[in-house]
């Protein structure tokens, strides 16, 4: 199983979210993809700013979906 990182951004102010963003990691571990998920949150409040955080209320939420990922099949051709 692997771990995908899915980011919502909401408004307080105006009770919306964003659509769920995800960034097509997959972690190998729920801790990792829980870590990414506060660093991520982190970064986008930075570039989203503390003017319009305040104004909008902005808050970042996150989930680490389990998925299972099949295994990877490679052929080998002779030339």
């Amino acid at each position: 199983m692997k771990f995908l990182l899915v980011l919502s951004v909401c408004s307080a102010s105006f009770q919306t979210c964003l659509p769920p963003v995800t960034n097509d990691v997959f972690y190998d571990s729920h801790f990792d993809c829980a870590t990414a998920g506060y660093l991520n949150a982190m970064g986008m409040m930075r570039d989203i700013g503390v003017e319009q955080t305040n104004e909008q209320r902005i808050v970042i939420s996150f989930q680490c979906k389990e998925t299972p990922i099949a295994g990877v099949h490679h052929r080998i051709y002779n030339q």
